[in-house]
């Protein structure tokens, strides 16, 4: 018969300190996870606020040179308005140049100018809830404003498109489309997009129209087309400084 002899060795019990020791540690270890992985995620997170920064300049950059671009083109345009006016105004005296104003209208009143501007970053932040991400403040305001002037721009582009409208839309019983096609066909067949063949023809085209008070009446137009064009170029030569000071701030507080 065999005799099982039981061991002496007794397990010893824990004391409190054993135990407030292993739930310090285990606190520790979860604490520390918790600490490295908010680490994790504002490095993370300031890694984004710098690419939509550097997402925010680009687009500044692309519409400040747009708009070096196209102001001077449309301060062009406002002479050739001018012109415009002043020649039909000499018309009613059987003094005007129809080669130019036949020019002025096609190539200045008519004239079509791409100013959207980029709204590309403000549009991603916004839907993707992240400009919480935007820890300057200064960034963040100068990000807020941007969408408020974005908002102001269409508007007074609106404006302005809606007198050219009105102004272009009126000329269209004045000026006869076939000298256009007449003028401005080149020898392939296709069409000179930038009407200068009214000013290398050697007549003088024919209005479709002419009653005076209807002349008067278009100039009128124009002049407000005109006015409201020059108020809306002054806008934006005036932002570009501003712009530019933007861009200039962001890549200092950002050092990109």
């Amino acid at each position: 018969m065999e005799v099982h002899h039981h061991s002496d060795l007794h397990h010893k019990k824990k004391r409190f300190t054993d135990y407030l020791l292993e739930f310090l540690m285990i606190f520790l270890a979860v604490f520390m996870g918790f600490i490295a992985e908010n680490i994790r995620e504002n490095l993370s997170d300031k890694a984004k606020e710098k690419e939509y920064i550097a997402s925010f300049i680009e687009d500044l950059s692309a519409d400040t040179a747009r708009l070096h671009e196209q102001i001077p083109r449309m301060k062009a345009s406002i002479r050739g308005l001018d012109t415009l006016i002043a020649q039909t105004y000499l018309y009613l005296n059987g003094k005007a140049n129809t080669r130019v104003m036949y020019y002025t209208y096609h190539h200045d009143c008519r004239a079509l100018y791409n100013l959207e501007l980029s709204q590309r970053t403000i549009n991603q932040l916004k839907s993707s809830g992240n400009m919480r991400l935007i820890h300057d403040k200064n960034a963040a305001d100068i990000i807020s404003e941007a969408e408020v002037g974005f908002d102001v721009l269409n508007e007074r582009t609106r404006f302005y498109k809606a007198r050219q409208e009105d102004a272009a839309g009126f000329g269209l019983r004045i000026f006869d489309f076939k000298e256009y096609q007449k003028a401005n066909t080149t020898a392939d067949g296709n069409i000179n997009t930038n009407d200068e063949g009214f000013l290398a023809i050697s007549y003088q085209p024919l209005l479709n129209f002419t009653d005076p008070v209807y002349l008067k009446e278009f100039a009128a137009r124009v002049g407000y087309y005109r006015n409201a064009f020059d108020i809306y170029i002054e806008e934006l030569s005036s932002a570009i400084p501003n712009v530019e000071k933007t861009i200039a701030y962001l890549k200092k507080a950002y050092r990109l």
